[in-house]
């Protein structure tokens, strides 16, 4: 059975096996500390049952008020071991972020993924997530940056499901506001 639990400053060093995966976005230590400082309750792991406790995968997440004064979340990055994959991990990870965004009266939840990352999107989307749009070039590779999808999911506050009313067709650069707000 999986146990997840609140990251700890030690697991930082302890999950170099999920951050080389070539499915995972690499960050600084400096990410990881903020985000653990920040927003610890949104800062969970997975770990496998018995006496080595190895970690299954990992979500870091923020909250805060956006331009348009709504409280929301964001997942800042999740990843999953790829021996762990398709066995609900990642799911686990996503539930418990909501919950948590809903009890602090967050209206949604959003992320970005790789436009060509099918398993994330087919994943999100069962969870309840929506595509709003396609960020041109936000991930930076070289030689090709490739493109994002941003998608959002409502949450209990949201009745009227107003967060995501608005779906933009045509892609879209990253504004300076849409990047204060992730």
């Amino acid at each position: 059975m999986t146990t997840m639990r609140e990251m700890q400053l030690e697991d930082l060093f302890k999950f170099n096996s999920l951050v080389l995966d070539p499915q995972t976005e690499v960050y600084s230590l400096k990410f990881f500390l903020t985000h653990l400082l920040k927003w610890p309750e949104l800062s969970q792991i997975a770990v496998a049952p018995g006496p080595e406790g190895r970690p299954m995968g990992y979500i870091f997440g923020k909250y805060f008020e956006s331009k348009l004064s709504e409280w929301h979340g964001h997942v800042c990055a999740l990843t999953v071991s790829d021996a762990y994959r398709r066995i609900g991990v990642a799911t686990l990870l996503m539930a418990h972020i909501a919950r948590a965004l809903d009890a602090k009266g967050a209206v949604y939840v959003d992320l970005f993924l790789r436009s060509s990352n099918s398993a994330a999107h087919a994943l999100y989307s069962s969870l309840g997530y929506v595509l709003r749009r396609t960020v041109l070039d936000y991930y930076p590779d070289v030689p090709m940056p490739e493109n994002a999808y941003d998608m959002r999911m409502p949450l209990a506050r949201d009745v009227l499901r107003r967060s995501v009313a608005v779906i933009y067709k045509v892609p879209q650069c990253l504004s300076e506001d849409d990047e204060d707000d992730h």
